[in-house]
This record gives C-alpha cells, sequence and structure tokens, in this order.
C-alpha cells in the first residue's frame, strides 16, 4: 500500500499508486502537508472528506476503504463540482475544495512519473467579485465633519494633516501609498493637477484635484511649511518639493526626505481613527470615490482612467448589481409598461 512516504522516495509506480488505498493515501498527503499546522489540515481533510463520501456513492462502494486512487479520475472530480453546486455550496466553497484536490493531485503527478493529475482539467466555479462597499454622501458629511471637530479641538499638526488626508483620498480616489509617497514636486503651482503619479502596473497618470478640496489643501500646505521650518532654518524650494506632501517629523532628519514620510500603518491609522458607525480604511475611500465618479459620469472607461487601471475589466466590479436593486429596477420598469397600457 502506498504512502507519501514511500512515494516521496521514488518507490512507487502509476500503476501501483492505482491500485493504492485512496484513504491512505489522502491521509499520508494530509500528514505530510498539513504537519505542524491544525487549521491547514482540518481545512484540507474536511475538503477532501466531501470528496470521498461523494465517490462512495458515485462508485456504489460500501466503504471509503475499498476505495482506490484509480476511482479517482477527470469525471469523478468534474461530477464532484456540479455535485457540490447543485446541493447549494457557494461558488468560492466548491472552488476551495477543487483546490485542494487538485493540490493532491499536482503532488502526486510531481512525485510519480507518468501519473496524470485527475482534476487538472476541470474549471473551478466562476466567481463574480461582489461590489466593493462604499460611503453615502452622508456618512462622507458625518465623517468630515467629526475630522474637523477633532482638528478644531486640539490645535495639533497632525489631527490637521490627517483631516486633510480624508479629503484628500476622497477627492482624488488615490490609493494609500499613492498618497503616502507623493513629492510636494508632484503638485503643480495652482494646486490642480497631481502629477505623474505611478500605478500598481508601473505606469503612470496625471490626477485632477477638484475645487472643493482645494482650499483645505492651500491651507495645508501652508501649516505643512511652518511644521517643516521646525527642522529646516532655511527651507529651499528645492529641499521642499523634494519632501513628501503629506509629512511625518517623527524621526525625521534634515536633508533626508525620506525620513519625512509616513509610514504605511500611520497612514492606514490616520483614516481609521476617524471611524464611527463604519470601519474606515483608505481603500474604503478609493471605493467611494469610484462609485460616486461611475454614478455622476455613467461612463466606465473614465472610471477606469482616472483609478489608474491596466485594464477595464477589473473596474467592471464597481457595476456589479446586488439582488435588490434588480429587483428594484425590474418593478420600476413593469410599472411603467402597466401605466402605459392603460
Amino acid at each position: 500500500m502506498a504512502d507519501l512516504d514511500s512515494i516521496l522516495g521514488g518507490a512507487v509506480t502509476p500503476g501501483a499508486l492505482g491500485e493504492s488505498s485512496l484513504v491512505s493515501t489522502i491521509d499520508s498527503y494530509v500528514r505530510y502537508y498539513a504537519s505542524g499546522s491544525s487549521h491547514t489540515a482540518r481545512a484540507k481533510r474536511l475538503d477532501l472528506d466531501h470528496f470521498v463520501s461523494f465517490l462512495q456513492k458515485h462508485r456504489s462502494v460500501s466503504k471509503a476503504q475499498k476505495l482506490k486512487v484509480k476511482d479517482w479520475d477527470f469525471s469523478s472530480v468534474q461530477r464532484f463540482v456540479d455535485d457540490c453546486l447543485g446541493k447549494g455550496e457557494s461558488p468560492a466553497t466548491v472552488a476551495r475544495r477543487l483546490a485542494t484536490i487538485k493540490h493532491m493531485g499536482r503532488t502526486l503527478a510531481e512525485k510519480v512519473a507518468g501519473f496524470i493529475n485527475p482534476g487538472r482539467e476541470v474549471k473551478a466555479p466562476k466567481i463574480n467579485p461582489p461590489k466593493p462597499k462604499a460611503l453615502t454622501a452622508r456618512e462622507i458629511k458625518k465623517i468630515q465633519a467629526r475630522a474637523k471637530e477633532r482638528a478644531d479641538s486640539k490645535q495639533s499638526f497632525i489631527r490637521f494633516r490627517n483631516q486633510v488626508i480624508f479629503n484628500f483620498l476622497i477627492d482624488t480616489g488615490l490609493r494609500a501609498d499613492e498618497v503616502r509617497l507623493l513629492r510636494f514636486s508632484q503638485l503643480d503651482d495652482k494646486l490642480e493637477w497631481i502629477k505623474n503619479v505611478r500605478t500598481k502596473g508601473r505606469r503612470y497618470r496625471n490626477v485632477y484635484i477638484t475645487s472643493a478640496i482645494r482650499p483645505e489643501l492651500e491651507a495645508y500646505v501652508k501649516v505643512r511649511e511652518e511644521e517643516l521650518r521646525k527642522f529646516y532654518s532655511k527651507l529651499t524650494k528645492s529641499e521642499n518639493k523634494s519632501l513628501p506632501l503629506f509629512i511625518s517629523t517623527y524621526d525625521a532628519v534634515p536633508g533626508e526626505p525620506d525620513s519625512f514620510l509616513m509610514g504605511a500603518k500611520t497612514l492606514w491609522r490616520a483614516v481609521r481613527e476617524l471611524s464611527a458607525e463604519t470601519k474606515l480604511h483608505p481603500h474604503l475611500l478609493r471605493h467611494s470615490y469610484a462609485l460616486d465618479l461611475l454614478n455622476e459620469s455613467n461612463d466606465i472607461r473614465l472610471v477606469s482612467q482616472a483609478l489608474g487601471h491596466s485594464d477595464v475589466r477589473i473596474t467592471m466590479r464597481y457595476t456589479q448589481r446586488v439582488d435588490d436593486e434588480i429587483a428594484g429596477a425590474l418593478e420600476r420598469s413593469r410599472r411603467k409598461r402597466k401605466d402605459a397600457s392603460n
């Protein structure tokens, strides 16, 4: 009877493996790949137990122990996927179960010359990404009021900076790291455009700053310069441009622009501290920007370009509609049709 130890030692042929107990082979696989990780072992065991239970019925075998590795083939894996979906399991759960079966097959195929992974060609169920969550206009106003109240109650540079960061993220749709790494030199003199913002795909785009935030940004630029003068007796124009737009002075060293960068966690906390009913994070603000722009423009390509997506298909998830939206649209359509016929 083959186990993974003998397989790894190269002592098993495809024929011998096919006649081996499937249950024993699964036991060896789980022990080997999940040793020291009880969570991983439980997850793999659960997925494979479901498959064995299905295969026992599919092959009309009285006991799971009678199943052999050769009973596990492409057809049985495909039928297992269909059976899981037919029982109402979510596509994500079925995709995970299939991934476990494929991994075991890939492991055996790598160790036993001539063995073909039975699940290799089975396609995982397509999972439509959910429509990203976004803040409502009412929620944004409440958060903005909270940020202003915090900044006004304690006249600190950090609180004012964090207030501006929130509004800047909502206004521009930039990713957190794009904001964190912005240099002052990337802003034009009128504070209308941010130049050469590098995207995740290593492309560059220009990002517009609307008139809604410009006065607050102008005020921040002045306060920022006052804060920097605590470190620079004479802050030259070139030095100022080389520094980040949103600065952190913790452990900052004059003459070393990167030392004034906010940490990734610091920027994340700057947004999170404004949370109330809704837990905030920078990407939620990007989603809010995207959905607001889509609703105003009805132009998916415009939104894709504004977000810096390399492929418009990435942006398409913002067009997903929940069941209630579909039901509401159908009801409105039928009412209009009924009214027109009367």
